[in-house]
């Protein structure tokens, strides 16, 4: 019994040496997470903005691709059905979040 616990530390070891700390995750709310670090506090100025703006869904749409951010692709994970069912709904009075809007892909090369 030594013996398999001293191999499984050693094997431990060496994984932990071969790590070099990164994990790539590629889940697409945590790499929303990301991008709320990288430029969040821009998006939710930008739909401030555009709320403010708009008395239509279609206007606030466009407003916000005005801005550098476009509507984030149809889908079945979330947020994009709550997203896109609001904005087929239509109702000024219940405009999709700015976190339905991702930058436009012109854009992501400053980041």
């Amino acid at each position: 019994m030594p013996r398999v616990v001293h191999l499984l530390g050693c094997v431990l070891l060496v994984l932990i040496a071969a790590c070099d700390g990164k994990v790539p995750v590629s889940v697409p709310q945590l790499r929303g997470v990301g991008q709320i670090g990288e430029y969040g506090t821009e998006r939710l100025r930008a739909a401030d903005a555009c709320r403010n703006k708009s008395t239509a869904v279609a206007a606030y749409v466009s407003c916000m691709e005005q801005s550098g951010w476009t509507f984030i692709a149809r889908g079945t994970t979330y947020p994009a059905p709550e997203c896109w069912s609001r904005r087929a709904a239509g109702d000024p009075g219940d405009l999709p979040p700015s976190m339905c809007f991702q930058r436009s892909a012109a854009d992501t090369s400053a980041y």
